[in-house]
């Protein structure tokens, strides 16, 4: 942001926001929308963060825009857009909206001088709550210095559920729940989709003067289950950092014991990354009801029904697979494990193949639309795969 000075690259960017619209504007430069802080100019909102990318890029022409990962939404951002006589707003009177994944304005280490302000970004999008959630998926986790039970340990983080917690001692007096943000946390789990982390300095210094909150980014739910506190049950989630898409904790954590600012995530290079739709995956499972389309089999666990999404054409490179309807199955984890592994095919009038052997049929629901030709491309990349593993196995046998 330094290197931003020149007032009319600010607005020459503003006046392209006007004349373009706001989703022109951005599609333009390939820049995201803000959720809550907009630059105030002449009565226009204009999302913040793109609108100083695009300025730069418009002052360093022989760099382009700049990466909104390379700078902070928050205080920096405020700095930045105040020099040329802008000032930074929170749109308010609405709730900020049920988003998954990482916020645009805020990359991994963005402090917060409050709850509120975390609040007002959408990072976290209760003042409250230890969890933004709902039964059917969980947003994100705030861990706050009020509770024992929470640990941070190299990249993991060690999380309690909510609720049976008395509000003035913390202690706990109830068996918690399996439902709300706790539920929704096993949904995350199951669908392998992130949670924002929020953690409050404090938790990490050890230290109760320190009380900003800071941002870590996206986490995944390794695993969930129940354990004891205090005689009482309660549910207890095991949560690992994104590579590339969050800050390891036990680093954050020393650098703030060091006095050391946490900087911002920065990256360096291009990453071509898949975008899952998390949606995909639950319709199939909700057509389906949770049964598995090649054994029949429905599992019931304590969060209710449990079954898998699996790609039938594998996404990404090589292979490029799309992540729709036509390309999914409704499988249970066995059949899954089977399928992943090329034991299990299935063949174009649906029949079931287990290592070259007809065991079924596919079921196949009316409304559920395959595309064969990926079933095809399965049992292809599959054959291969056994070919190849069989001739391994020859050459070993051979000692060569």
């Amino acid at each position: 942001m330094t290197e931003l000075t020149d007032p009319s690259a600010i607005s020459k960017a503003i006046d392209e926001f006007r004349a373009l619209g706001r989703e022109a504007f951005l599609a333009k430069h390939g820049q995201q929308p803000s959720v809550r802080y907009f630059a105030e100019a002449d009565g226009t909102l204009i999302d913040s963060k793109p609108l100083l990318a695009v300025a730069y890029g418009i002052q360093h022409p022989e760099r382009g825009p700049l990466s909104v990962r390379l700078f902070s939404g928050g205080e920096q951002t405020r700095r930045a857009l105040r020099q040329f006589g802008i000032e930074l707003v929170a749109k308010t009177g609405d709730t900020p909206a049920r988003v998954y994944g990482d916020i645009p304005d805020c990359p991994p280490g963005t402090a917060f001088r409050d709850r509120r302000e975390a609040y007002e970004a959408g990072v976290h999008r209760t003042t409250q709550a230890g969890i933004a959630g709902q039964a059917s998926g969980t947003q994100s986790i705030c861990l706050s210095d009020g509770y024992s039970d929470d640990a941070v340990q190299g990249d993991l983080i060690t999380y309690t559920g909510f609720g049976g917690r008395d509000a003035s001692t913390g202690r706990h007096i109830a068996d918690q729940k399996l439902e709300m943000g706790n539920l929704g946390l096993v949904e995350n789990y199951k669908l392998g989709r992130p949670v924002r982390v929020l953690v409050k300095e404090s938790v990490l210094t050890r230290r109760k003067s320190s009380h900003e909150y800071i941002y870590l980014g996206l986490f995944t739910v390794t695993s969930w289950g129940w354990g004891t506190r205090e005689g009482w049950k309660v549910l207890i989630y095991q949560l690992r950092a994104v590579a590339g898409e969050s800050l390891i904790p036990s680093e954050v954590a020393m650098s703030l014991v060091r006095g050391e600012d946490v900087a911002p995530a920065r990256r360096s290079m291009h990453v071509n990354q898949i975008i899952r739709d998390y949606g995909v995956a639950e319709s199939v499972k909700r057509l389906y009801d949770n049964t598995c389309q090649i054994c029949s089999t429905r599992l019931v666990t304590a969060a209710g029904p449990y079954s898998q999404g699996a790609h039938i054409r594998p996404l990404g490179i090589p292979h490029n697979g799309p992540d729709t309807l036509e390309n999914i199955l409704c499988l249970c984890p066995n059949c899954h494990a089977l399928f992943d592994g090329h034991a299990l095919t299935v063949r174009p009038d649906g029949t079931v193949m287990n290592l070259g052997i007809a065991t079924g049929k596919l079921k196949v629901a009316e409304s559920h639309k395959l595309n064969y030709e990926h079933l095809a491309y399965q049992e292809q990349f599959s054959a291969a795969k056994s070919a190849h593993a069989a001739t391994v196995r020859r050459e070993a046998d051979r000692g060569v």
